[in-house]
């Protein structure tokens, strides 16, 4: 009974983070979703290994996205510091950041599709360096396609189920959020 309840947690921790995720893009404030998206970032780190800790896979499939999503953690915390107190990430932290990015996935790189987890770490970076949500959004909806190519890659399916849902709710995010002109700026249109 006990294995049972273990195949069922990557079900659990996916649809957590799917309910996360989903109400995430919806937030005005950056400091909002730097705390969402890091616990975002934790459970789909986490998802990778987990179909491997309960015996439902025979390796752990996705390792550099793993790592991509620890240092995802760390970056979102000095990032958040910095925005909670309305000061701007300093370019030589998105520096540092890019760096460290490059460094573990290289050190991970083991198959061809880890070229993606590459790619999604550094739209990430230019993502939570953002001011506006509005920039944020825009970064981050690739960033969601480029995972849904690498967890098909990598055959992790609870994780594409999450990112393929996630990016549909950025879409619809960037249509209600940012697709609405003010009227400051539909007075200036005319």
């Amino acid at each position: 009974m006990w294995e049972k309840l273990l195949l069922f947690l990557p079900v659990a921790v996916t649809v957590a983070t799917t309910v996360e995720g989903l109400v995430e893009p919806f937030f005005k404030r950056m400091t909002t979703v730097l705390i969402f998206n890091l616990l975002g970032n934790a459970l789909v780190g986490l998802n990778y290994f987990i179909p491997y800790w309960v015996r439902a896979a025979e390796q752990v499939e996705g390792v550099s996205g793993a790592i991509t999503c620890g240092v995802a953690v760390l970056c979102l915390t000095v990032n958040y510091l910095f925005t909670s107190r309305e000061k701007k990430v300093p370019m030589w932290m998105i520096l540092i950041q890019t760096v460290v990015f490059l460094a573990a996935n290289l050190l991970t790189f083991s198959h061809t599709y880890d070229i993606l987890a590459l790619i999604a770490a550094m739209l990430f970076v230019l993502s939570i360096a953002q001011d506006t949500t509005k920039y944020y959004r825009l970064l981050y909806i690739s960033n969601s396609l480029v995972w849904i190519g690498y967890d098909i890659f990598a055959k992790a399916w609870p994780n594409l189920v999450t990112h393929s849902i996630l990016c549909i709710a950025i879409f619809i995010s960037i249509l209600v959020r940012d697709g609405k002109k003010t009227k400051k700026e539909e007075e200036q249109a005319l």
